[in-house]
């Protein structure tokens, strides 16, 4: 079997827990196969990181980008949803993972705070990136949804990349 990165990222409240849960279950409902979801924000809880300064989030990304490898190495399909504002963190992605698959959610501000689901606008957080904190986007993503993306359509678009790396 071969391991595999859907790497999802986006701006806090884009969406991209909701996507890679629902695009793990697809995997496994789909193609049979057992992947392995992820998250940036319950990555930071396990090693009980708080520093969300700029160099604080580069240690991070690259520590969730070697994880994905330890497993990915091991065949397994990673699904990681993360922030990931560093082009040098999605280069190493594009150089060490055979088969990486980005997936951008490009999704407004005006969106993202309706949606705020952590309060991160209201309570106007500091170090936030995308809104106080500069952010380097993405520039080549394999997929990039926007808006309000349909999740399911998004599933569909994501599977049909993974199903072309089993088919082989």
């Amino acid at each position: 079997m071969q391991g595999a990165l859907v790497y999802i990222t986006g701006l806090s409240g884009s969406g991209k827990t909701t996507l890679a849960k629902a695009v793990v279950k697809q995997i496994e409902n789909t193609l049979g196969i057992k992947s392995i979801f992820l998250d940036g924000d319950i990555l930071r809880e396990c090693v009980v990181n708080n520093d969300y300064s700029t160099q604080g989030r580069f240690n991070m990304a690259s520590y969730y980008v070697k994880v994905a490898k330890l497993l990915v190495d091991q065949g397994f399909v990673v699904v990681l949803s993360t922030i990931s504002m560093f082009d040098k963190v999605r280069a190493f992605n594009v150089e060490n993972f055979k088969h990486y698959l980005e997936v951008y959610l490009e999704v407004s501000e005006e969106i993202r705070k309706q949606r705020d689901s952590k309060d991160f606008y209201k309570r106007n957080t500091i170090d936030m990136a995308g809104f106080n904190q500069s952010v380097e986007l993405p520039k080549n993503s394999h997929l990039i949804f926007k808006d309000n993306f349909d999740i399911n359509s998004a599933c569909e678009k994501v599977l049909y990349y993974l199903k072309d790396i089993y088919a082989k």
